[in-house]
């Protein structure tokens, strides 16, 4: 197995001496370049799955490199160093296509940690274009069933050939049991004179051969092969072509022959995959025609297809998202600390001089108390941003889920009759139990009627429902747990975002726009999922669903749940 090539582009000696060292040792291909310029001419010669660039440096900058690579191979994982950190100068790395960001000094583990992370990504890429080609495979495979005559399942057969592969000329050569000649029945690329006069006896051509012993035939540079014949070599504008047996059974009539397919687009010679890709298709179009009740199971296997595609997307969209979070989130951690430094120096500060006033002034000590006010509400901005950086170990414990929710109702109980809010709980009657961390999950619940409450400024009622999910099998068992409010409610065009780091639709000062992110956060490192419904005027409902647990004889004696009624 090949090993993965990294390409460490740095103007300090330093850095890519210690990278290269360390990385090589851990078993990769490291090569080096000082500069930008250096590095998009590497990048244009030889494949890197993965690139490891500083974000300034002269003549040409980390982001210039990040973005000629994508535009060359847009499956290359880039990683971005620089020693000025902020955001956004982390937001404009990411968005060119860097697949993390990391602050100098770096800690190499990681380091390491990051590039197993992208090279991992990379992995779903490549397996997501090799879904890509099966996919293009059957639908060649569905228009040549649909194709309405003999000439036309010829011509389809080459046309899918020639996009397969990326190539400009082709042709189809068919058997003439008679004369035992081959004749061009399908071309592209060639001209009519060729295509009507060209017949080749089996014994004296490349084709003959390919077409007695039914192997396909790959010839990388013409220049070189001993097969082809000198006086042939000219006939070609590349240095590479295929030729395969091709095997029809037609309901009008049966037909063998030989497809060729040269001139690739990128003048670049054929590969092994290709010649396999080829092959596929020529096998498939024979079956295909062959019988034409293959039709129903292929497109079986086509939606079938398309559901791994999809699913593979979403799949690559999050983790690219989660890479990309990760990357924000620890930014966010080294910037709120460097933060809260000074404030706890300016709260101390107006503490000890408002201890220490020797005489009483009211405006003095009114404007001490806004200021003390602006240091807790940046301070709590501050803890809200290191809680969404911050990755802690659950600590997991089967929890009677009807309980935690209750506790929580405990806090905004007061809340909720100063804003006039009715509280109702629907839960089902028999155990339910959930393993989660407690904390977190009481966190979860309590933002989740905090904004509840926010979104009721008139009065109104928030219900809450636990129950099983019938929709799951009985190995996917899930507890839903739904808030519902009758508030303000979401307007549709924002639904979509309402989960994303740092959107709010509170008044500024009010909110940092990481609550939700954090609620979903938690749900996806305890295997659960939220989503929600609203309508701008009537409300708004949270749905999350969490695996659900089998209680133990000692744990079923707390597993009770009380239902039916308002809260008070």
């Amino acid at each position: 197995m090949d090993k993965p090539k990294i390409l460490v582009i740095d103007d300090e000696q330093t850095v890519r001496q210690l990278l290269k060292q360390t990385l090589e040792a851990k078993k990769y291909d490291v090569e080096t370049a000082e500069d930008g310029k250096i590095a998009i001419e590497k990048i244009k010669s030889n494949f890197f799955n993965l690139l490891i660039t500083d974000l300034r440096m002269p003549k040409v900058g980390g982001v210039d490199v990040v973005k000629e690579v994508k535009k060359v191979n847009p499956y290359t994982e880039a990683i971005v160093l620089t020693g000025y950190p902020s955001i956004s100068t982390a937001v404009e790395a990411i968005k060119t296509g860097a697949s993390d960001y990391l602050c100098k000094p770096f800690d190499m583990s990681e380091m390491l940690a990051t590039v197993d992370r992208c090279l991992d990504n990379q992995k779903v890429n490549v397996n997501y274009v090799e879904l890509s080609e099966l996919m293009t495979l059957l639908e060649v495979s569905k228009a040549i069933a649909t194709a309405p005559d003999f000439d036309s399942i010829l011509e389809q057969i080459l046309d899918s050939a020639l996009k397969l592969v990326k190539a400009r000329r082709g042709s189809i050569m068919l058997l003439d049991e008679k004369t035992e000649e081959l004749t061009i029945k399908v071309a592209r690329g060639l001209s009519d004179e060729v295509v009507k006069n060209t017949r080749i006896k089996l014994d004296q051509s490349i084709c003959g051969k390919v077409l007695k012993n039914g192997k396909p035939l790959m010839v990388v540079d013409i220049e070189q092969d001993r097969r082809v014949r000198r006086k042939s070599r000219s006939e070609y504008k590349t240095k590479s072509f295929i030729s395969l047996r091709l095997m029809i059974k037609h309901l009008e009539k049966n037909a063998l022959g030989v497809i060729n397919i040269t001139d690739k687009v990128s003048g670049e010679s054929f590969n092994k995959r290709e010649q396999i890709l080829l092959s596929l298709l020529a096998g498939q179009a024979g079956a295909v025609v062959e019988n034409y009740r293959l039709y129903s199971q292929l497109q079986n296997k086509i939606t079938d297809l398309k559901n791994t595609i999809r699913e593979l997307n979403e799949t690559q969209n999050q983790l690219i998202q989660i890479e990309k979070m990760a990357a924000v989130g620890r930014l966010l951690f080294d910037i709120a600390h460097e933060i809260r430094n000074p404030l706890a120096i300016i709260l101390g500060g107006v503490e000890f001089l408002r201890n220490n006033m020797t005489y009483k002034d009211d405006l003095i000590s009114g404007s001490m108390d806004r200021i003390i006010n602006s240091v807790n509400r940046a301070n709590n901005i501050i803890i809200d941003f290191l809680k969404f950086s911050r990755v802690s170990k659950l600590d997991l414990d089967m929890i009677n889920i009807c309980e935690l929710m209750d506790e929580v109702l405990s806090m905004i109980k007061d809340q909720a009759k100063l804003k006039n809010v009715t509280i109702t709980r629907e839960y089902f009657s028999e155990l339910i139990g959930v393993m989660a961390d407690p904390a977190m999950l009481r966190q979860v619940f309590f933002n989740l009627c905090s904004n509840a409450m926010d979104a009721m400024s008139a009065g109104g009622r928030l219900t809450l429902r636990i129950y099983p999910d019938q929709a799951g099998k009985d190995q996917d068992k899930r507890v839903a747990i739904e808030i519902e409010d009758t508030g303000s409610g979401i307007p549709r065009d924002i639904l979509s975002k309402v989960f994303d780091p740092f959107f709010t639709t509170k008044e500024p000062g009010k909110g940092t726009g990481l609550g939700l992110s954090i609620v979903r956060t938690i749900l996806d490192r305890h295997k659960g999922i939220i989503d929600v419904k609203s309508e701008a005027g009537k409300g708004t409902t949270f749905i999350m669903k969490l695996p659900a647990a089998k209680a133990t004889a000692q744990s079923k004696e707390k597993m009770t749940c009380q239902t039916g009624k308002e809260y008070s």
